[in-house]
């Protein structure tokens, strides 16, 4: 049966190469890939087969090829478009391909300008979720740092556990913020963290954030 997704994703691909096209069309339609049949634009983000040798002359004839110069196309669909074709000494061909290969990277949100305003996040694990810090006035105009720390676990609607702001502290930079973090927080942490991770959780996002 003619996988209708793999066919659809791969005529929609618009590959310029004729020859490179009939190929990848003649693999689509052995393609195993899960999905309702009756909607082929439904295309499973991952495809693939695996191709015998063995196959190859007849799927040649079809693609108006010779055996050998099939082998080369499919050698060379990479060239055409990203995907894995894995020949093994076995005599077996390891085609996969989808639209996790060739759906444009995922853009990297801007990091936040972390001299001024907020809130910003705090990206400490146990406390990213809710805790925020930034930058405020006080009534005479003098700016300071300030951050509510907030665990996980307590939710949005809490109660911070931990406020920094004046009187009590006044904080003028991030290393002096970093500072007192990490010996507020040291009680909550079954090892207390140094300042200077508590600095790369106030200015450096983690890979995984967003």
């Amino acid at each position: 049966m003619v996988n209708r997704h793999a066919v659809a994703y791969v005529s929609g691909l618009e590959i310029a190469d004729e020859a490179a096209r009939r190929v990848f069309l003649l693999l689509a339609e052995r393609t195993h890939a899960p999905g309702d049949r009756d909607r082929p634009e439904d295309v499973p983000e991952i495809m693939g087969l695996e191709l015998q040798d063995a196959d190859v002359p007849v799927l040649a004839e079809r693609a108006g090829l010779g055996a050998e110069e099939f082998r080369e196309q499919l050698r060379g669909l990479k060239q055409h478009v990203r995907m894995d074709v894995l020949e093994h000494t076995d005599g077996i061909w390891e085609i996969v391909y989808g639209p996790s290969y060739t759906r444009p990277p995922k853009q990297r949100p801007a990091e936040p300008d972390l001299s001024r305003g907020g809130p910003h996040s705090f990206w400490a694990p146990g406390w990213e979720k809710h805790s925020t810090w930034g930058y405020e006035s006080d009534p005479s105009g003098q700016t300071h740092l300030y951050a509510q720390l907030i665990p996980n676990q307590d939710g949005p609607d809490a109660e911070p556990r931990i406020w920094i702001t004046p009187p009590r502290y006044v904080v003028q930079n991030v290393d002096e913020l970093a500072d007192v973090i990490a010996r507020a927080i040291a009680p909550y942490e079954p090892v207390a963290p140094p300042a200077v991770v508590v600095k790369r959780w106030l200015t450096v996002r983690p890979m995984s954030w967003g």
